[in-house]
Protein backbone atom coordinates (compact mmCIF):
# COMPACT_ATOMS: atom_id res chain seq x y z
CA UNK A 1 0.00 0.00 0.00
CA UNK A 2 2.85 2.41 0.77
CA UNK A 3 4.43 1.79 -2.64
CA UNK A 4 1.09 2.34 -4.36
CA UNK A 5 0.49 5.55 -2.43
CA UNK A 6 3.95 6.88 -3.36
CA UNK A 7 3.24 6.02 -6.99
CA UNK A 8 -0.04 7.94 -6.76
CA UNK A 9 1.74 11.01 -5.38
CA UNK A 10 4.67 10.92 -7.81
CA UNK A 11 2.96 10.10 -11.12
CA UNK A 12 2.19 13.21 -13.18
CA UNK A 13 -1.23 13.44 -14.80
CA UNK A 14 -3.94 15.96 -15.59
CA UNK A 15 -6.01 17.05 -12.56
CA UNK A 16 -9.27 15.58 -13.88
CA UNK A 17 -7.53 12.27 -14.60
CA UNK A 18 -6.48 12.03 -10.96
CA UNK A 19 -9.80 13.21 -9.53
CA UNK A 20 -11.92 10.90 -11.69
CA UNK A 21 -9.93 7.88 -10.55
CA UNK A 22 -7.98 6.92 -13.66
CA UNK A 23 -4.60 7.07 -11.94
CA UNK A 24 -5.85 5.00 -9.00
CA UNK A 25 -7.27 2.47 -11.44
CA UNK A 26 -3.96 2.18 -13.32
CA UNK A 27 -2.08 1.63 -10.06
CA UNK A 28 -4.61 -0.93 -8.85
CA UNK A 29 -4.42 -2.83 -12.15
CA UNK A 30 -0.63 -3.01 -11.93
CA UNK A 31 -0.84 -4.30 -8.36
CA UNK A 32 -3.41 -6.92 -9.38
CA UNK A 33 -1.22 -7.97 -12.30
CA UNK A 34 1.63 -8.63 -9.87
CA UNK A 35 -0.65 -10.77 -7.70
CA UNK A 36 -2.33 -12.55 -10.62
CA UNK A 37 0.63 -12.89 -12.98
CA UNK A 38 -0.01 -16.58 -13.65
CA UNK A 39 -3.71 -16.02 -14.43
CA UNK A 40 -3.05 -13.04 -16.68
CA UNK A 41 -0.03 -14.21 -18.64
CA UNK A 42 -1.98 -16.23 -21.21
CA UNK A 43 -4.18 -13.20 -21.86
CA UNK A 44 -1.17 -10.96 -22.43
CA UNK A 45 0.36 -13.50 -24.80
CA UNK A 46 -2.91 -13.85 -26.72
CA UNK A 47 -3.09 -10.07 -27.11
CA UNK A 48 0.46 -9.98 -28.43
CA UNK A 49 -0.26 -12.79 -30.89
CA UNK A 50 -3.36 -11.00 -32.19
CA UNK A 51 -1.45 -7.75 -32.68
CA UNK A 52 1.33 -9.54 -34.57
CA UNK A 53 -1.30 -11.26 -36.71
CA UNK A 54 -2.75 -7.87 -37.60
CA UNK A 55 0.71 -6.45 -38.33
CA UNK A 56 1.37 -9.28 -40.78
CA UNK A 57 -1.63 -8.09 -42.80
CA UNK A 58 -0.28 -4.56 -43.31
CA UNK A 59 0.82 -3.67 -46.82
CA UNK A 60 3.10 -0.97 -45.43
CA UNK A 61 4.66 -0.50 -42.01
CA UNK A 62 4.99 3.23 -41.51
CA UNK A 63 3.09 4.30 -38.40
CA UNK A 64 1.35 2.17 -35.77
CA UNK A 65 -1.10 3.59 -33.21
CA UNK A 66 -2.06 1.64 -30.08
CA UNK A 67 -4.89 3.13 -28.02
CA UNK A 68 -5.19 1.79 -24.50
CA UNK A 69 -1.48 0.97 -24.31
CA UNK A 70 -1.48 1.08 -20.49
CA UNK A 71 1.22 -1.08 -18.94
CA UNK A 72 2.63 -2.16 -22.35
CA UNK A 73 2.66 -5.75 -21.03
CA UNK A 74 0.28 -6.96 -23.74
CA UNK A 75 2.12 -5.27 -26.63
CA UNK A 76 4.92 -7.11 -28.50
CA UNK A 77 7.11 -4.01 -28.65
CA UNK A 78 10.34 -5.79 -29.52
CA UNK A 79 8.89 -7.24 -32.72
CA UNK A 80 6.77 -4.25 -33.66
CA UNK A 81 9.63 -1.78 -33.24
CA UNK A 82 11.52 -3.71 -35.91
CA UNK A 83 8.55 -3.74 -38.29
CA UNK A 84 7.20 -0.17 -38.08
CA UNK A 85 8.95 3.14 -38.63
CA UNK A 86 7.12 4.80 -35.75
CA UNK A 87 4.92 3.50 -32.94
CA UNK A 88 2.57 5.77 -31.00
CA UNK A 89 1.31 4.36 -27.70
CA UNK A 90 -1.67 6.30 -26.39
CA UNK A 91 -3.28 6.31 -22.95
CA UNK A 92 -4.42 8.64 -20.18
CA UNK A 93 -1.79 7.41 -17.73
CA UNK A 94 1.61 5.76 -18.06
CA UNK A 95 3.24 4.51 -14.88
CA UNK A 96 7.02 4.50 -14.45
CA UNK A 97 7.60 0.86 -15.55
CA UNK A 98 5.84 1.51 -18.86
CA UNK A 99 7.86 4.66 -19.44
CA UNK A 100 11.08 2.80 -18.72
CA UNK A 101 10.15 0.01 -21.12
CA UNK A 102 9.30 2.44 -23.92
CA UNK A 103 12.66 4.17 -23.51
CA UNK A 104 14.38 1.04 -24.86
CA UNK A 105 12.93 1.72 -28.34
CA UNK A 106 13.97 4.82 -30.26
CA UNK A 107 10.93 4.70 -32.55
CA UNK A 108 8.34 4.37 -29.76
CA UNK A 109 6.54 7.48 -28.50
CA UNK A 110 4.19 7.64 -25.53
CA UNK A 111 1.25 10.00 -25.99
CA UNK A 112 -0.84 10.99 -22.98
CA UNK A 113 -4.31 11.68 -24.34
CA UNK A 114 -8.02 11.13 -23.80
CA UNK A 115 -8.91 9.04 -26.85
CA UNK A 116 -12.63 9.63 -26.32
CA UNK A 117 -12.25 13.41 -26.25
CA UNK A 118 -15.12 13.80 -23.77
CA UNK A 119 -13.50 13.66 -20.33
CA UNK A 120 -13.15 17.42 -19.67
CA UNK A 121 -16.88 17.76 -20.43
CA UNK A 122 -17.76 14.79 -18.24
CA UNK A 123 -15.62 16.09 -15.38
CA UNK A 124 -17.55 19.38 -15.50
CA UNK A 125 -20.89 17.55 -15.43
CA UNK A 126 -21.87 18.19 -19.05
CA UNK A 127 -24.12 15.47 -20.45
CA UNK A 128 -24.38 16.96 -23.96
CA UNK A 129 -21.17 15.37 -25.12
CA UNK A 130 -19.28 16.00 -28.35
CA UNK A 131 -18.58 12.37 -29.21
CA UNK A 132 -17.01 13.38 -32.51
CA UNK A 133 -14.07 15.09 -30.76
CA UNK A 134 -12.06 11.89 -30.46
CA UNK A 135 -8.28 11.90 -30.36
CA UNK A 136 -6.49 11.46 -33.68
CA UNK A 137 -2.85 11.66 -34.76
CA UNK A 138 -1.75 14.57 -36.92
CA UNK A 139 -2.10 12.47 -40.07
CA UNK A 140 -4.41 9.49 -40.41
CA UNK A 141 -3.20 8.69 -43.92
CA UNK A 142 0.26 7.57 -42.76
CA UNK A 143 -1.07 5.18 -40.11
CA UNK A 144 -0.90 1.66 -41.51
CA UNK A 145 -2.30 -0.02 -38.39
CA UNK A 146 -4.36 1.00 -35.37
CA UNK A 147 -5.01 -1.12 -32.28
CA UNK A 148 -7.70 -0.67 -29.63
CA UNK A 149 -6.29 -2.70 -26.77
CA UNK A 150 -8.62 -3.84 -23.98
CA UNK A 151 -10.19 -0.40 -24.18
CA UNK A 152 -13.54 -0.28 -25.98
CA UNK A 153 -15.73 -1.72 -23.23
CA UNK A 154 -13.81 0.17 -20.53
CA UNK A 155 -14.32 3.62 -22.02
CA UNK A 156 -17.84 4.25 -20.65
CA UNK A 157 -17.32 2.94 -17.12
CA UNK A 158 -15.76 5.84 -15.23
CA UNK A 159 -17.50 8.65 -17.18
CA UNK A 160 -20.95 7.11 -16.71
CA UNK A 161 -20.37 6.43 -13.01
CA UNK A 162 -18.98 9.94 -12.51
CA UNK A 163 -22.11 11.56 -13.94
CA UNK A 164 -24.46 9.20 -12.11
CA UNK A 165 -22.81 9.72 -8.73
CA UNK A 166 -22.20 13.46 -8.92
CA UNK A 167 -24.65 14.90 -11.44
CA UNK A 168 -27.71 12.64 -11.09
CA UNK A 169 -27.52 11.05 -14.52
CA UNK A 170 -30.46 8.63 -14.67
CA UNK A 171 -30.29 4.99 -15.74
CA UNK A 172 -31.74 5.54 -19.21
CA UNK A 173 -29.40 8.41 -20.00
CA UNK A 174 -26.48 6.40 -18.61
CA UNK A 175 -27.30 3.49 -20.91
CA UNK A 176 -27.55 5.79 -23.92
CA UNK A 177 -24.25 7.42 -23.01
CA UNK A 178 -22.45 4.10 -22.62
CA UNK A 179 -23.64 2.97 -26.03
CA UNK A 180 -22.70 6.29 -27.63
CA UNK A 181 -19.15 6.17 -26.25
CA UNK A 182 -18.52 2.69 -27.65
CA UNK A 183 -20.08 3.54 -31.02
CA UNK A 184 -17.91 6.66 -31.26
CA UNK A 185 -14.83 4.55 -30.55
CA UNK A 186 -15.72 2.07 -33.29
CA UNK A 187 -16.15 4.97 -35.72
CA UNK A 188 -12.81 6.31 -34.52
CA UNK A 189 -11.16 3.04 -35.53
CA UNK A 190 -12.89 2.98 -38.90
CA UNK A 191 -11.64 6.48 -39.70
CA UNK A 192 -8.22 4.89 -40.26
CA UNK A 193 -7.59 3.46 -43.71
CA UNK A 194 -5.05 0.89 -42.54
CA UNK A 195 -5.46 -2.39 -40.70
CA UNK A 196 -7.68 -2.22 -37.61
CA UNK A 197 -7.26 -4.52 -34.60
CA UNK A 198 -9.89 -4.42 -31.85
CA UNK A 199 -9.13 -6.46 -28.74
CA UNK A 200 -12.05 -6.21 -26.33
CA UNK A 201 -14.12 -8.07 -23.77
CA UNK A 202 -17.10 -9.83 -25.36
CA UNK A 203 -18.67 -11.42 -22.29
CA UNK A 204 -18.10 -11.21 -18.54
CA UNK A 205 -19.00 -14.15 -16.32
CA UNK A 206 -18.86 -14.48 -12.53
CA UNK A 207 -18.85 -17.70 -10.51
CA UNK A 208 -19.12 -18.37 -6.79
CA UNK A 209 -16.66 -20.45 -4.76
CA UNK A 210 -18.48 -23.65 -5.74
CA UNK A 211 -18.27 -22.83 -9.44
CA UNK A 212 -21.92 -21.88 -9.82
CA UNK A 213 -22.78 -19.16 -12.34
CA UNK A 214 -23.95 -16.02 -10.53
CA UNK A 215 -23.78 -13.35 -13.24
CA UNK A 216 -23.17 -13.00 -16.97
CA UNK A 217 -23.46 -9.89 -19.10
CA UNK A 218 -22.41 -8.11 -22.27
CA UNK A 219 -19.69 -5.55 -21.41
CA UNK A 220 -20.22 -3.75 -24.74
CA UNK A 221 -23.56 -2.31 -23.59
CA UNK A 222 -25.31 -4.37 -26.28
CA UNK A 223 -23.40 -2.55 -29.02
CA UNK A 224 -22.46 -4.97 -31.81
CA UNK A 225 -18.69 -5.29 -32.06
CA UNK A 226 -16.93 -6.58 -35.19
CA UNK A 227 -16.84 -10.36 -35.31
CA UNK A 228 -13.91 -11.84 -33.43
CA UNK A 229 -11.59 -14.05 -35.44
CA UNK A 230 -9.71 -15.01 -32.28
CA UNK A 231 -11.10 -15.47 -28.77
CA UNK A 232 -9.86 -16.63 -25.37
CA UNK A 233 -10.77 -16.61 -21.68
CA UNK A 234 -9.07 -14.25 -19.26
CA UNK A 235 -9.40 -14.97 -15.55
CA UNK A 236 -9.37 -11.34 -14.46
CA UNK A 237 -10.25 -12.04 -10.83
CA UNK A 238 -9.20 -15.44 -9.47
CA UNK A 239 -11.16 -16.84 -6.55
CA UNK A 240 -8.65 -15.80 -3.90
CA UNK A 241 -8.50 -12.23 -5.22
CA UNK A 242 -12.14 -11.27 -4.60
CA UNK A 243 -13.45 -10.22 -1.20
CA UNK A 244 -16.81 -11.64 -2.29
CA UNK A 245 -15.28 -15.10 -2.84
CA UNK A 246 -16.12 -15.04 -6.53
CA UNK A 247 -14.07 -15.37 -9.69
CA UNK A 248 -14.50 -13.35 -12.87
CA UNK A 249 -13.71 -14.62 -16.34
CA UNK A 250 -13.78 -12.32 -19.35
CA UNK A 251 -14.26 -13.73 -22.81
CA UNK A 252 -11.93 -11.62 -24.94
CA UNK A 253 -12.14 -11.37 -28.70
CA UNK A 254 -9.78 -9.95 -31.32
CA UNK A 255 -11.21 -8.51 -34.52
CA UNK A 256 -8.94 -7.64 -37.44
CA UNK A 257 -10.15 -5.86 -40.56
CA UNK A 258 -9.07 -3.26 -43.09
Amino acid sequence: MIAEWLTYLSTPCLPYVRKMGYLSEAIAMRARHKRCHHSWQNHFQACQNAILDAASQCQQHRHLVVMGAGSLEDIPLAQLSQQFQTIYLVDLVFLKPAKQLAEHYANVTLIVADVSGILPQVFAGDTQLAYENVWQPDSLADVDMVVSLNLATQLPLIPVRWLMDRFNLDDQAADQMGKAIIKAHLKQLNDYSGVKCLIADRQITEYDAEGRLIDQFDPAWDVALPEAGLAWDWEVIPLGESVHKTRQINRVGASIWS
